[in-house]
Parts: C-alpha cells; structure tokens; sequence
C-alpha cells in the first residue's frame, strides 16, 4: 500500500479521502490542537505532529509515496483581504519545501479556487514553477465538490505533481461521476440529510432583515441576520464556511417557507420583522453531512471548533476520487 503524509491536516478530511482511496497515512501535521485531536481520534494509526509545519525538517521522510496537504486558504479567499504572499497564514511555500526535502514519487495540493485567479496568477505561476524545478510534471486543475457526490457547490483547486522518473509520468484528473450529463443525479441537500443522527441544535435566531438584499434566488442575496443563506432543499448547497457557528451558519427550510417569503418581497411586499419561526440552522453534523463526512466521524472541541473543523476540511468523498487517480498514475 502506497504511503502519504498529510500537511495541514485539520480534522482529516483529505486523510479520510486517502485512506478510502488506498493509501496509507502515515503521518498528519496539525498547528490547532482541537483539530489535531479530532483527527488522532479517528486516524489512532497515523502519527500525529501537532506543531507548526516549519519546525518539520522533512528530509527524515525520503522515500515517502505522497506529500498531500490543503495549506491554509485564507490568503486566497475571496472571503478575506486577499492579501497572498503577504498573509502570515501563507504556507504554500511550505508545503513546497515539503516536497523539496523529501522528494516524494507524488504530490496532492489542495486549496480555494481563488488562488487560480487573475489576482495570483504570477504567485501560482511561481510556485509551480519551484515545483517544475524539483523535477515534477504538474498538473493544475478546478474541481467542483457536486461534480463527484458532494451535496455542495465547493469549487476547489487541486496540483498534482508526478516525480518525472516514474514509469506514467503523468496524470489525468477524474471525470465527473455526478450530473446531468453524468450517470448520476447530483446530491442534494435532502439526499445528503437523510436519515442524519441528532445534534446539539445551533441556537442563533433566524431574524429578519430590515433592508432586505433581494437576489433572483430565495437562496442569495440577504433577506437575514449574520452571513449564513438559506439552502436549497432539493438543490445543491451552498460552500460549508469555515467560519459557520452562530448566525453565519447556513438554514434549513425543508417546508419552502422562505421561497414564500422571497416572492412576497419580489412582489413589492414590505419586510416583516422579528424572527423567522419553523426554520433553523445547520447542526455540525448536518454540515459533514454535506461535506460528505461519514456519520462515525467525531470531531473534538467546542462547537464553533467543530464548525471550523467540518468548513476547513477537504471533502472527503472529493479527495477520494482525486487520491485514486493518483494512485493510477503511479501504478
């Protein structure tokens, strides 16, 4: 069974995706602790380094099959400032050390599609660049999480490096499985909720906007409080954030209740105030639900953690269908 390493872990979606694609983790790199700890409770196999991924000299990992890892994405975000190689969060250099010192046969980086934009066009040109130099054919490409099984429309970017004295030397990303032009329909949030186990309820209030921010979909837009938008029952979901908990949390409405609402307002209707009854939102497990987490996945910490956790994680049915291509090219 081929090896891997897993930088930036978190709670271990993309271990999780590895594992199911065949690969054997053997080591997970995790700065936050509660992170670190749900990820030890579920891989009590792999050794864990809770510490920051520069104090790692990864020479002591040469001849390992697989650097993977999601450096944090909060420097490429449109969520954030944006701010690249000038966010002290910016660790891709790292992970590109990472592969310099250990000279694995592959690797696995995943990251927001921001960073494939216009905005870091040089930056990603540069990184793969460093890469190319070390000897890897790279090979760079946006995924859409609902395209594979995920009941989320999460568009990541996947870099895959192949040594280039392997036998293949090179790589074709997996082909869509889920679709309309697929053989399957794609997940929707119901299908993804069925039957999901009880969880300790998010108690933010639904409330209403006083200047509503109206959209053509009931689903955008800002008809309440806090960043957290309505889902679309029998519909794609929107991207599980990292930064879910309280009111940015995302709400569910299997009853249609704020499709009503929303055309009330599209008609000239005046915004009601107070709070919205007979909607709430996402528990944690509903929102690994969606990220395509197994129901016997625990994750440690207190709540907003564990939001953290699920949001920041690679889904990891998404990183199981790009692992098994990896595996491919390399066989």
């Amino acid at each position: 069974m081929p090896s891997a390493i897993d930088l930036f872990s978190g709670a271990g979606g993309l271990s999780l995706g590895l594992k199911k694609a065949g690969w054997s983790v053997k080591s997970a790199v995790e700065f936050d602790e509660a992170a670190a700890s749900t990820h030890a409770l579920n891989f009590p196999e792999v050794e864990h380094l809770t510490c920051d991924v520069r104090q790692i000299d990864f020479t002591k990992y040469s001849g390992i099959d697989l650097i993977a890892g999601g450096p944090p994405c909060q420097p490429f975000s449109v969520s954030g400032k944006r701010l690249g190689a000038f966010d002290v969060r910016d660790m891709v250099p790292e992970f590109v050390r990472a592969v310099r010192e250990s000279r694995p046969r592959a690797f696995m980086m995943e990251n927001v599609a921001g960073l494939a934009g216009t905005k870091f066009n040089e930056y990603l040109s540069k990184q793969v660049f460093a890469l190319h130099s070390l000897g890897y054919i790279v090979f760079s490409k946006v995924l859409c999480a609902a395209d594979y099984g995920v009941a989320q429309k999460r568009n990541r970017l996947f870099l895959i490096g192949i040594r280039s004295d392997q036998k293949g030397k090179t790589f074709a990303f997996p082909d869509p499985t889920h679709g309309l032009e697929h053989r399957n329909k794609h997940v929707s949030v119901a299908d993804a909720l069925l039957g999901v186990p009880d969880d300790v309820p998010n108690r933010a209030k639904v409330v209403f906007c006083k200047n509503p921010v109206l959209r053509k979909s009931p689903f955008a837009g800002m008809m309440f409080n806090g960043k957290g938008r309505p889902l679309d029952h029998h519909g794609l979901g929107h991207t599980i954030p990292a930064s879910a908990g309280g009111n940015r949390t995302h709400i569910l409405d299997p009853m249609g209740i704020i499709k009503q609402y929303h055309s009330e307002l599209m008609l000239g209707k005046r915004p009601r105030t107070g709070e919205l009854k007979d909607v709430r939102r996402l528990t944690v497990r509903e929102s690994a639900r969606i990220q395509s987490f197994p129901d016997d996945f625990e994750f440690l910490g207190r709540q907003s953690s564990r939001y953290s956790q699920v949001g920041n994680a690679v889904p990891p049915v998404l990183a199981a269908s790009v692992a098994k291509a990896v595996i491919g090219s390399l066989s």
